[in-house]
């Protein structure tokens, strides 16, 4: 593939190296998906990956803030020539476009953010994004242009790439983005994030869900307020360093605000007994929160509801399977003074973005994958449990500003889980060799079919089967069907069951004498490569030379001495190479004192067409069972390029687990799996208590 130079009249040295790395992500983490559905058409692919750098640097080169429909304008440049026939075809492309768009969903969003910032560009539009999804459809025009003779064969084409481009984008698009962070460039701010009531917001972390947690804090926020309708509160008074609340809100009703002061002083009275009782704290998280009747509340007050409400929160945290009971422990710490928080700012229960909220999300992200029975000195372990110290005093300030521990913890996140795939990286390399093989394998098989129909010489068909098998698949593993050795290995193979074919005339009789000694030579570099021993191949290559030389004379060969049956063949490999291409159920795969747990699947089975982890992405986490083990909670560390297989991994396993999409979505679709890093902490309890205060 020819380089392309992003034009050098707008970005500066540094920028025209990142975008160009940028841009050859995407061209080559893409052009391997088309290479896997168009294996017959490398110009195809070629095609493709050209067209993405030409218009990726088309769009860069031609930006500008005021300008919008670069890419409309560029489409329509390079589709002049379409035709009435074509129309079907420009239709299709332009929809699957629409579902590029969607499926390139968070991660696209952030990666255009960044490439913002290092360009300088003050705005963008959906469109003009050089590493967009219109990017990519023109590549598929070049795609269709050089691999199909027709409509039909065109839209053929794109179904079969369809599902594994939308499985791979997020993916390369996460790539693109770790890569940009990686060299310092920050996501361009927005301003579409609102900003809490009381305290100071911080964004989320880039994977917090959306949606779930949003719809359960407004139908809470709702029932609170069904359940409080007409009464006075004190809730969005200040509170002073001590508790106090603060005058200068004549609004609020005097009474309600004598109530919340004596509430809040009771809490911190209940908060001091708990830590005198237990310096660690260590039993709080078998304590039950508590209710509004154990701190005499009338019922139907508006801070009886929130109590209820906040401790039917905490219990469905505390109920998590995914948490170990150090970290229980800690939140329990934590339980009181954000229970103070909402009394003061009911908005927490509606708000996903509050910065309590948000810590304790956190948190439970932290947590994840971590064992049951994590002892206190875990150093994750205690990590966070200094942090929730300095949480308890932040929380008790106001405003509430939490930034700083919000950085810390996103920061942890990041660093724990880069660590992990950084460790994860030899057990998928294990992965990538075994699928490799398999892969070769597959194409060794087809082609012994092929060659196999074409002989009829026993001797040739059992060393087909017996060792240049062996040969090809070695040679599929290095380089595919297109790569080097395959292709000279294929012509030996060709050139030897030709060599024993009865020669008609001078010239083939010529020919054999004139590539005998050549095709000698190739069979033992073959034969070398994959350790055949002189002594093993020498018989096959005395009866090779008895072969040649009856095909000479045009007569048929003589019976090999102390044979009985000439036409036999005295082994079959070809029924095992075609199992060993299936490569189904478990297997354990172990290198250098590493295993990985294989689960694979039927050479036949594809990836999921809508399946439950059809955009999981690396770096989230996902809680699942194997048949002979406990539950486990490991970190999705490699997905390999079609976006089939899926490599899981945590540093307190003695193995990583490798499996088909398929294996995960049965078992999510059943119940048994889910992934846990798409709903946070607080979220998902939410939600619980929720389904609890409605009575389900």
């Amino acid at each position: 593939m020819p380089p392309h130079e992003p034009p050098t009249s707008r970005p500066g040295e540094r920028q025209l190296a990142l975008t160009r790395a940028s841009r050859e992500i995407l061209q080559r983490r893409l052009g391997d998906v088309v290479r896997i559905c168009a294996a017959n058409s490398p110009a195809a692919a070629e095609a493709f990956e050209r067209e993405i750098g030409d218009a990726h640097d088309e769009l860069l080169s031609n930006h500008s803030d005021h300008d919008f429909g670069q890419a409309s304008e560029l489409t329509a440049s390079r589709l002049t020539l379409m035709g009435d026939d074509d129309l079907e075809l420009d239709i299709r492309i332009r929809n699957l476009g629409s579902r590029l768009r969607e499926a390139g969903g968070r991660a696209l969003s952030r990666c255009q953010s960044r490439y913002r910032t290092l360009l300088g560009w003050a705005a963008s539009n959906d469109g003009d994004e050089p590493l967009g999804p219109e990017v990519i459809c023109l590549g598929l025009w070049a795609l269709s242009r050089e691999a199909a003779r027709s409509l039909d064969e065109a839209l053929t084409l794109l179904d079969r790439i369809e599902q594994r481009l939308l499985q791979q984008l997020p993916l390369v698009y996460g790539e693109i983005d770790d890569f940009l962070a990686s060299q310092g460039v920050e996501a361009a701010p927005t301003e579409r994030r609102p900003k809490a009531d009381t305290g100071t917001v911080t964004a989320p972390s880039p994977r917090s869900p959306a949606g779930h947690g949003q719809a359960s804090s407004s139908a809470l926020q709702d029932l609170v307020r069904q359940q409080t309708a007409g009464t006075p509160t004190a809730s969005a008074a200040p509170l002073a360093g001590d508790d106090r609340l603060q005058a200068g809100s004549p609004t609020l009703d005097t009474a309600a605000l004598v109530m919340l002061q004596h509430l809040l002083a009771r809490l911190t009275a209940l908060e001091a007994r708990a830590s005198t009782a237990d310096g660690t704290a260590t039993s709080a998280a078998g304590t039950a929160a508590p209710r509004s009747q154990d701190l005499d509340l009338p019922a139907g007050r508006p801070e009886a509801v929130i109590i209820d409400t906040m401790a039917l929160i905490f219990e469905a945290m505390f109920e998590s399977d995914e948490l170990p009971d150090v970290i229980r422990a800690l939140l329990g710490n934590l339980q009181i003074p954000v229970l103070k928080v909402a009394l003061v700012d009911p908005a927490l229960l509606a708000n996903e973005m509050h910065p309590a909220r948000l810590l304790l999300n956190r948190i439970g992200h932290a947590a994840l994958g971590l064992p049951r029975d994590a002892p206190s000195g875990h150093p994750l372990c205690a990590r966070l449990c200094r942090l929730a110290t300095t949480a308890r005093a932040a929380l008790a300030r106001q405003p509430i500003d939490l930034d700083s521990l919000l950085a810390d913890l996103a920061a942890l996140i990041d660093e724990r889980e880069r660590a992990i795939r950084a460790s994860a990286e030899p057990y998928a390399q294990m992965v990538r060799a075994h699928e490799s093989r398999r892969y070769a394998s597959q194409l060794a098989a087809t082609w012994l079919r092929t060659s196999l129909a074409r002989t009829h010489a026993a001797e040739i068909a059992a060393f087909l089967e017996t060792y240049w098998l062996r040969v090809m698949i070695s040679a599929g593993a290095d380089g595919g069907p297109n790569g080097k050795r395959w292709q000279q290995h294929s012509r030996t193979a060709d050139d030897l069951i030709w060599s024993v074919l009865p020669k008609q005339g001078p010239e083939e009789r010529k020919r054999l004498a004139g590539m005998a000694s050549s095709l000698l030579k190739r069979i033992a570099d073959g034969l070398d490569g994959i350790g055949i021993s002189a002594a093993e191949r020498t018989p096959f290559l005395d009866r090779l030379f008895e072969l040649q030389t009856a095909a000479l004379r045009n007569q048929p060969a003589a019976a090999p001495a102390g044979e009985g049956a000439a036409g036999t063949r005295p082994t079959s490999r070809f029924a095992e190479a075609l199992k060993e291409a299936a490569g189904s159920g478990a297997q354990l795969l172990e290198n250098d004192g590493r295993r990985v747990r294989y689960l694979g699947s039927a050479s036949s089975e594809r990836p999921p067409q809508a399946g439950a982890t059809a955009d999981f992405q690396v770096g989230e986490w996902l809680r699942f069972n194997l048949p002979d083990a406990a539950p486990l909670c490991g970190l999705s560390c490699w997905l390999d390029p079609a976006g089939a297989t899926i490599l899981l991994f945590n540093p307190d396993w003695i193995w990583a687990v490798a499996a088909h999409r398929s294996f995960f979505d049965r078992q999510i679709a059943t119940g048994g799996a889910r992934i846990v890093s798409r709903i946070g902490l607080f979220d998902a309890a939410a939600e619980t208590a929720l389904r609890r205060l409605g009575g389900g």
